[in-house]
């Protein structure tokens, strides 16, 4: 399922984080699975520290990061699916 542009994202309430060396790695309590996010999802978890659309996601992440068009907001997106395919984000 894609998720807007202008779709709001927040973090669930749901999974336990903690922080192992710079990235950050999520425990779902329902599934109990874990999930290491790596650099850029890391970055992504803690901008959603305040719930933001897509649009905001990706605009910050291309002024801290230089990837090819098209790369930030495929990589985005997919992440964003995923965390809410599991129940660790909110689409609202």
């Amino acid at each position: 399922m894609k998720i807007a542009a202008n779709a709001l994202v927040a973090r669930s309430s749901l999974p336990v984080e903690t922080n192992v060396g710079s990235e950050v790695v999520l425990m779902a309590l329902k599934s109990g699975e874990c999930y290491g996010l790596g650099e850029t999802g890391s970055e992504v978890w803690r901008r959603l520290a305040e719930p933001q659309t897509v649009d905001a996601l990706v605009s910050g992440l291309r002024e801290e990061y230089s990837a090819p068009d098209g790369v930030i907001e495929n990589d985005v997106q997919e992440l964003l699916e995923d965390l809410l395919k599991r129940g660790l984000v909110e689409v609202r």
